[in-house]
């Protein structure tokens, strides 16, 4: 069995440091911390009620449904599953304020769905349809099964979660960068850029992890749980985000950066490109 898994060859002290960049992030997450309560949302609420379009309602509004939930699946993967799986105290140290970043996030959804619909059935409402829109369910459907397969290794399920944490996420975070150019909801993006910088250092942590694991997926492996991943982002921008075009960002274009997104994340963790496609959004707009 891989050391970095196996109870018993960690320390239950901080130190020594045996995995110094592991440790290096967790102070990076630690310095990282924000509080949902100092982000604005005053110019929000005005916005929504008085100059925000019927599309980009509900653009935002799906996006929200997705984001309430995802962040408490992420959290309940780590202190269930992966968490309990990992000997060394950089890995425990940085998993445990991972699920203090998420709980934070959470929060920061809950402000948003709070201040934008403030009735309280609107609210049911919109958090109902992580489970009734389907493509928002098939997102949902796939990180919960990767959280209890056990038939799975540490590794392919640590690949999954950073596809929901990087592809599951990519198109909602181009978006929301798309309103910020637009001068639209400042809180929403404000908060949006520090959910990303969270995420990055979650999707770069979890690299450098599996790259330290004796017993590393076959590509064919990691390619195919990629690809699931992607499919199920893709029908996302299809059918739901970008079904009316309200935001004005074009299907074609989020699709392919959706495939791009996937594409960087292989090459952190490793792996060959799946898709070989260029980037096809400004810089402003990547996650």
């Amino acid at each position: 069995m891989d050391p970095l898994l196996v109870h018993g060859s960690g320390l239950r002290s901080a130190l020594p440091i045996r995995l110094p960049e592991l440790w290096q992030m967790y102070l990076d997450a630690r310095d990282a911390f924000w509080l949902p309560k100092d982000i604005d949302l005053s110019m929000d609420r005005e916005q929504w009620a008085d100059s925000l379009g019927d599309g980009e309602k509900r653009a935002v509004s799906r996006i929200l449904a997705f984001f309430a939930t995802a962040d408490g699946l992420v959290a309940d993967n780590i202190a269930g599953r992966l968490s309990q799986e990992v000997a060394y105290t950089e890995v425990k140290f940085f998993y445990g304020f991972q699920i203090v970043m998420e709980n934070i996030h959470a929060e920061m959804y809950a402000r948003l769905i709070d201040a934008y619909l403030p009735d309280e059935e609107d609210q049911k409402s919109l958090l109902r349809w992580s489970m009734e829109i389907p493509s928002l369910a098939f997102k949902n459907i796939w990180a919960v099964k990767w959280i209890v397969d056990n038939s799975r290794s540490f590794a392919e399920r640590l690949v999954a979660y950073m596809c929901v944490e990087s592809v599951f996420f990519s198109a909602s975070f181009a978006s929301i960068s798309w309103l910020k150019a637009q001068g639209s909801l400042p809180g929403l993006t404000r908060s949006n850029d520090l959910v990303m910088r969270d995420e990055r250092l979650h999707i770069d942590f979890a690299c450098a992890l599996l790259r330290r694991l004796s017993s590393r997926p076959l590509a064919g492996v990691v390619r195919s749980i990629v690809r699931e991943a992607v499919d199920i982002e893709s029908e996302f921008v299809l059918a739901d985000l970008l079904a009316d075009q309200a935001l004005g960002l074009d299907q074609d274009g989020m699709l392919q950066y959706v495939r791009y997104n996937a594409d960087r994340l292989q090459e952190k963790m490793g792996y060959d490109k799946t898709y070989g496609v260029p980037n096809p959004v400004s810089v402003s707009l990547q996650f």
